[in-house]
């Protein structure tokens, strides 16, 4: 009698602490969501603040995708070498710092510096966050838990563009990145308090090259597509993103209004992620996202052939993200997933962190299509033909998994 009130108290204490573990994770991958897109939505007024155009600004984008890519690959591994949580942590308070230094920027160049800084932090706090919520999290609802945590970003995305319309129309664009500073610093201290660190991470630090055990074992094949689809989905994700309130402000819209649209497409990314996990561990994640990010490319499409008015848009761009924001949080829960818990971090942070040339290319091709003169539909119906590619190689793994 005594064994079994044990057991069940030892399962109710389990059954919080993988909650525990995936509420703190999603915080800061919320905190992470508002400081990757605190950029783009301080762009329109920067334009008109330093009188710039806003292909300017590709440096400042383009660095701080630069600093997530490093911070993804060098997190990962430092997670199952180091221990997840104190690494976590450090990328945390990393990013908090420098957001603040942010909001003291003079020039272009000075930003993009900066956004590298940022960049590195925040890199590694994605993969040590999904690494950590996989190792807690039940079998029977690892993918719905992972999908739903990973939603956190997006979710900052979204709450970050509301907040930051109303601090830029108040106290001007350094307030978003004094926001973007102060709250990750706040909850360094809750980490620290309340975070556990994986069981994990014994076996993994015996580990003595977790990036080769990504290619054994019959994980090869999985791996080189999961950091494809990564590439493509996170390319066209980011340049749609992050030029988006750019895009629009050119089109003739307020900063604000601008920030609205592209909020809306978040928003979308929330929904879709949503959707996502409510089927996911019954239906499987890759038929799922396979068809949420076939009607993602045709929306975004849409948008480019057919130039709609501004409320048919705003559909449109929550379709976009509906189905950009499910495949993102699917591909998050794969990674989980398929590696082993001793090689799951650095599995993780290296599919996101190759994903990251994507982050890269694509603010950088929308910079350069806008200095070439292509209008706000051209860069949309070009953005639709990763998300079809990453679409068919989602059906590719799928069909690898189940044979």
């Amino acid at each position: 009698m005594r064994a079994k009130a044990f057991a069940a108290v030892a399962g109710h204490d389990v059954e919080r602490l993988h909650l525990r573990v995936a509420w703190l994770c999603g915080v800061v991958l919320f905190l992470e969501g508002y400081d990757i897109a605190a950029v783009g939505y301080a762009v329109p007024s920067l334009v008109d603040s330093w009188r710039v155009v806003p292909s300017t600004f590709t440096g400042a984008l383009t660095a701080g995708n630069v600093g997530l890519l490093l911070g993804s690959l060098g997190a990962g591994l430092l997670g199952d070498r180091l221990g997840r949580k104190p690494v976590l942590i450090g990328c945390t308070a990393v990013f908090g710092v420098v957001s603040l230094l942010t909001a003291l920027a003079g020039s272009p160049s000075q930003l993009a510096g900066l956004r590298f800084l940022t960049g590195l932090g925040l890199g590694g706090g994605i993969p040590l966050a999904i690494a950590l919520a996989s190792d807690f999290a039940p079998l029977n609802v690892q993918g719905r838990l992972v999908i739903l945590m990973s939603m956190g970003i997006p979710t900052g995305f979204a709450i970050g563009g509301l907040l930051s319309s109303r601090l830029v129309a108040l106290f001007g664009w350094p307030a978003i990145f004094m926001m973007g500073g102060v709250l990750p610093l706040a909850m360094v201290p809750l980490l620290a308090l309340r975070l556990p660190e994986s069981v994990a991470f014994g076996a993994a630090a015996r580990r003595h090259n977790p990036v080769v055990d990504l290619f054994r074992d019959g994980l090869a094949p999985s791996t080189v597509l999961l950091w494809a689809m990564n590439l493509l989905n996170l390319l066209g994700l980011y340049l749609i993103q992050l030029w988006m309130p750019a895009l629009l402000h050119v089109t003739g819209l307020s900063p604000s209004w601008a920030i609205f649209g592209t909020t809306i497409y978040a928003l979308g990314i929330i929904l879709g992620g949503l959707l996502t996990a409510s089927v996911a561990d019954r239906t499987g994640v890759e038929p799922v996202v396979t068809c949420g990010l076939a009607i993602g490319a045709l929306c975004v499409l849409s948008v480019g052939l057919l130039d709609p008015p501004f409320r048919l848009l705003i559909v449109l761009l929550c379709g976009a993200g509906i189905g950009t924001g499910g495949c993102q949080a699917g591909l998050n829960s794969l990674a989980g997933r398929v590696y082993p818990p001793a090689i799951r971090s650095t599995g993780a942070g290296w599919a996101l962190g190759l994903g990251r040339v994507g982050t890269i290319a694509g603010p950088l091709l929308g910079g350069v299509l806008l200095a070439l003169g292509f209008r706000a539909r051209d860069i949309f119906a070009l953005a639709a033909i990763p998300l079809f590619g990453v679409t068919v190689l989602m059906a590719i793994f799928g069909q690898l998994r189940r044979s």
